[in-house]
């Protein structure tokens, strides 16, 4: 049996496009999780009309968030030459499958946001059900049509853009293994709350795993759709039949634990390069991705103590 010839990189060669990666990442994150922050505490310094319109107000949020995502890793995909169609081939799989692949998905994540949330609530940080970039669940505003649609729609397709379809597959020429964990764990700062980062981490490691498994972001942008509208159904259901949603959580626990036990949840394996430890080295030690990382936890704490 035949297996691939591990390419070599310069380690030189490396670090360029790995500061080349930073830098785009430090763009991101000024735009995304530090400007809004700093946009909504003027305007309540200033008594801005602005914050009583919810409308204009998620409207400047949108147009922030949307193209303070698009413009970075749409310049990352440019200057790498990686095309869309490789980050968004159409898929030939069964129904049967992908719902699979949901099922297990939404039970593994439910399940590390509770226990996540169980720790952090002695902390006083308890999450909000793995917000979306930019943005939190917050109940009061989940009556407002563009808050929503812009949570269940726009971001999940937004970040299955940017960390599985353009980072993913960036990171991925120097190991698929390493680009996997290192996308999840930029997915996971790049969440405003301590309490998610577990969560958020598995959230991008599993779609990780899916991107590649079908090379293509276009399952799960379907899965994390479907999440996070499940997580909006839980907020805005009333009590009595929050309830009945329990049962229904246990019923989609038994069928992850069965299509796991039974085999028909077919895990990616990734193979593991000698490469790998020096590649994350190199990496990790990148200026400009230090700068990166840095700023989405000093996101995280703006958020955290001073909104």
């Amino acid at each position: 049996m035949s297996t691939k010839k591990e390419r070599i990189v310069s380690i030189k060669y490396a670090r360029r496009n790995f500061s080349v990666i930073g830098l785009f990442l430090i763009l991101y994150t000024l735009f995304v999780l530090i400007l809004p922050f700093f946009f909504h505490m003027y305007m309540e310094y200033d008594n801005s009309p602005i914050l009583q319109d919810r409308w204009m107000y998620f409207g400047i949020y949108f147009i922030i968030i949307f193209f303070g995502t698009l413009i970075p890793f749409f310049l990352m995909r440019l200057y790498f030459r990686l095309p869309f169609k490789k980050i968004s081939r159409k898929i030939t799989t069964s129904f049967v499958d992908l719902f699979v692949q949901t099922i297990v998905f939404f039970i593994i994540c439910i399940a590390l946001t509770y226990v996540s949330n169980r720790i952090f609530v002695y902390f006083s940080q308890e999450g909000k059900l793995i917000s979306s970039i930019g943005f939190s669940y917050d109940e009061a505003y989940l009556d407002n049509y563009l808050y929503v649609f812009m949570l269940v729609i726009v971001t999940p397709i937004m970040e299955e853009y940017a960390f599985r379809g353009v980072l993913l597959n960036v990171l991925g020429k120097y190991g698929k293994l390493f680009g996997l964990y290192a996308s999840a764990i930029l997915f996971a700062l790049a969440h405003t709350n301590f309490s998610e980062y577990i969560p958020a981490f598995a959230m991008g490691y599993v779609l990780g795993k899916t991107s590649l498994r079908y090379k293509s972001i276009r399952p799960t942008i379907i899965i994390h759709i479907l999440f996070n509208a499940l997580i909006y159904a839980l907020c805005v259901m009333p009590s009595p039949i929050t309830q009945y949603m329990a049962y229904g959580l246990a019923a989609i626990f038994a069928l992850s634990v069965y299509f796991i036990y039974t085999g028909r949840y077919e895990r990616v394996q990734i193979q593991k390069l000698r490469s790998n430890k020096t590649t994350n080295i190199v990496f990790y030690t990148c200026p400009t991705v230090i700068i990166s990382m840095v700023l989405m936890i000093c996101g995280t704490l703006l958020f955290v103590f001073f909104k």
